[in-house]
């Protein structure tokens, strides 16, 4: 069997879109090309993985000035042209797009060609692309049982399979000092200057003592990297600080609680290894990130704090309220009661349907 798998524009496509071409070609059951869009970042995720991909030169609309609609336009037009190339080279039994500009075209000319479809969406929120090729494909599979309901009339296409997580993810026990807490910081890939700001200022509040018994891991980017390793040594906390990482599930399973912005990838990882957390959705991006934390924060493992209400005290309190080993077990426990299907089983099955 060929697989086409094609995703683009940040990690939280990608990275899931990566792990289901990994799981095909371990399990040896078929060929895979993944197609990406031509921007540095993308190609750089994919670069070395052991995947064969392809680029487009389809973007996301950055802007409403006329030059930028026509570079969006023109840019459509060759993604279209190369989209047909490439199914026609490949010729793919089925594709299966994560999302982003760049699967549209190709998505819907795999259905018009006779291929199998199925799209994945990683929000709880559909993404724009996504929403427009639903009617044209086979299968909508769906990493939050919440997203069902922005899928008005498509409801006999949806498949419950969860999100593609990274390999290696386990929360295994550890023997630890019963006064300390480890809490890991997440930015993104990229780092979020507000977190990176507000996280130590908050910690700054508390008490001598009790901000004794915490130590932090923080990914905080490359642009505020210096700056948050300084505050967290002048106030005294112990402290590792990374622009990035490729050692996430490590760092999963070193740390009491977490504190991040509430991407999709994020949120599926949390709630499976069952890690309690304080999230801070990104407040643009149509508040896809805010429906995310919503899901954590119904069932009892996340607190949700929204960025425009957010200050270092606010942020303080939740921490303090995390420091009690009560209240992070019962947070674990509501994560782990959670059904969390084996997504790539579930994908792989519906690419042979």
């Amino acid at each position: 069997m060929k697989v086409l798998i094609v995703a683009g524009g940040t990690g939280g496509h990608i990275l899931p879109a990566l792990v289901l071409a990994k799981e095909i070609k371990t399990r040896n059951i078929g060929q895979v090309l993944f197609v990406a869009s031509s921007r540095k970042q993308d190609c750089n995720m994919i670069s070395g993985k052991g995947v064969d991909f392809t680029t487009l030169p389809i973007t996301a609309l950055q802007s409403k000035n006329i030059f930028a609609v026509l570079n969006f336009f023109m840019r459509l037009f060759i993604g279209t042209i190369k989209s047909a190339f490439v199914l026609l080279k490949f010729k793919p039994d089925a594709v299966v797009g994560f999302g982003g500009y760049v699967s549209g075209p190709i998505v819907l000319l795999a259905g018009i060609s006779g291929a199998r479809t199925i799209i994945h969406e990683q929000n709880v929120y559909p993404g724009k692309a996504n929403r427009i090729l639903a009617r044209f494909v086979n299968k909508i599979a769906i990493s939050f049982p919440e997203a069902k309901d922005f899928l008005k009339g498509f409801e006999s296409k949806v498949v419950f399979s969860g999100n593609p997580l990274r390999e290696g993810l386990k929360r295994n026990d550890r023997v630890k000092p019963a006064d300390s807490f480890n809490v890991l910081v997440i930015g993104g890939s990229q780092g979020a200057h507000r977190l990176n700001s507000i996280v130590p200022e908050a910690v700054s509040l508390i008490e001598k003592e009790t901000r004794s018994m915490l130590s932090f891991t923080h990914i905080a980017g490359k642009n505020d990297l210096e700056e948050v390793e300084i505050f967290y040594n002048k106030i005294g906390i112990k402290n590792r600080v990374f622009s990035f990482t490729d050692h996430m599930a490590r760092l999963y399973n070193e740390c009491d609680f977490v504190i991040s912005r509430a991407g999709a990838m994020t949120v599926s990882e949390l709630l499976t290894l069952g890690i309690p957390a304080i999230l801070v959705p990104y407040p643009y991006a149509l508040g896809h990130q805010k429906l995310n934390a919503m899901v954590l924060e119904k069932i009892g493992s996340g607190i949700l704090l929204e960025e425009k209400s957010l200050t270092s005290c606010v942020m303080r309190d939740a921490i303090l309220k995390l420091m009690d080993k009560n209240v992070l077990s019962d947070m674990a426990a509501r994560a782990k009661n959670i059904d969390k299907p084996d997504a790539c089983k579930i994908l792989i099955k519906e690419l042979y349907k």
